[in-house]
């Protein structure tokens, strides 16, 4: 089997893992009722589509998720998921899809980079049989769009101890740190430019994780935050998951689930003066 190149190959293929590789099922996808399972693959999908999960107009917010395009992506998302995703869907979470991967019970993940990278060592049973590969669902998207979540370092207002706290910040963003992390430790992915562009730690990469670097150098561009902050957010995503989760068990049709959604979310807006 090839790398899929879109949405629809990549349903094919899951389908194909599923009934033919005598045991793991095609693709692992996050599930549980949590607004994790809206940003990792499949946000990054939705958007490449040109989706948006709101729009802003006149300083209001409005749910921007039962437009025809997206009905159209989330019939795929759950159609992949019936037919090729965990039996437990439902309850799967980052580690999961991770460990799910490392012991061969799946034969792709959509999710991040990074979590393909740890399981592809360590005492996992694949380990040092997984491959990388960029993807952009969309046939007509000229690369991916990877939405990127926000794991920062941050110093508090409120802190007693900002000159400590300040010269954490700078030694563990330094490029001698980063520099270290990611030659000889598993700082991945590198917050510096500087470093991946740094001989050992691709060398390093190269030969234990095939298609890492490729992938990243094609995804980086594309990548950045594609959700819309906004004060609603955990209850509002978490809200969006659980509608996913009705689809997958076929307790909602998929256009008339998303038209619900969104009215409930305009109304949410609206009695917290944001719509």
């Amino acid at each position: 089997l090839k790398p899929p190149k879109n949405m629809d190959d990549l349903i094919q293929i899951a389908g194909k893992v599923t009934k033919d590789a005598g045991g793991p099922y095609g693709i692992g996808v996050r599930g549980s009722r949590s607004w994790a399972t809206i940003h990792p693959g499949f946000l990054s999908a939705y958007s490449n589509f040109g989706q948006k999960d709101f729009t802003v107009g006149d300083g209001k917010l409005k749910a921007a998720m039962n437009t025809k395009e997206s009905k159209a992506f989330h019939a795929q998302w759950v159609k992949m998921i019936q037919d090729s995703g965990p039996k437990n869907w439902s309850t799967y979470t980052w580690y999961q899809v991770g460990t799910d991967l490392g012991a061969g019970a799946s034969g792709m993940i959509y999710d991040a980079d990074i979590l393909g990278y740890f399981m592809n060592g360590g005492s996992n049973k694949e380990a040092g049989n997984l491959g990388f590969t960029a993807f952009a669902p969309n046939p007509a998207a000229k690369a991916p769009t990877p939405n990127v979540w926000i794991w920062s370092l941050a110093l508090s207002s409120f802190s007693k101890n900002k000159d400590a706290a300040w010269y954490f910040l700078q030694w563990a963003s330094s490029m001698e740190h980063d520099l270290f992390g990611a030659r000889k430790m598993d700082f991945v992915n590198p917050v510096r430019t500087s470093v991946w562009k740094d001989e050992e730690f691709r060398g390093r990469i190269a030969k234990s994780y095939p298609g890492y670097l490729e992938q990243f150098e094609a995804s980086s561009p594309g990548a950045k935050i594609y959700f819309t902050a906004q004060p609603l957010f955990f209850d509002l995503t978490t809200e969006w998951a659980a509608t996913l989760q009705k689809m997958v068990a076929k307790e909602l049709p998929v256009d008339e689930g998303l038209d619900q959604l969104a009215d409930s979310i305009d109304k949410q807006l609206k009695d917290a003066g944001l719509g």
